[in-house]
């Protein structure tokens, strides 16, 4: 709701961020579901679709084989497609540091 009240022109929704060298997949599973469940708050909330545009942000580790965890995020944010005019790709510089 903040993006949308200072005026935004890209809002990227919020997204569940794991350190990508973290080893434990069932955290990048947790990670990967909530995400999706979030983009749907976030759709829900987003006030001036015809002036702002919300980007859905693809999460899943780095496990981009067939069915992986990106997949299953990318195939949640298309199930909403309509809504969303574009998306990122999330994780991949979460706290390296």
């Amino acid at each position: 709701r903040l993006q949308n009240q200072i005026g935004s022109d890209i809002m990227m929704a919020l997204d569940d961020v794991v350190d990508a060298k973290n080893v434990d997949h069932a955290r990048f599973t947790e990670a990967c579901d909530r995400t999706i469940r979030w983009i749907d708050r976030c759709i829900a909330a987003h006030g001036n679709k015809a002036r702002q545009n919300l980007f859905g942000i693809i999460q899943g580790g780095l496990d981009t084989r067939g069915g992986g965890l990106r997949e299953r995020c990318l195939d949640g944010m298309l199930e909403r497609d309509a809504d969303l005019p574009g998306y990122a790709i999330g994780g991949l510089a979460g706290g390296e540091g």
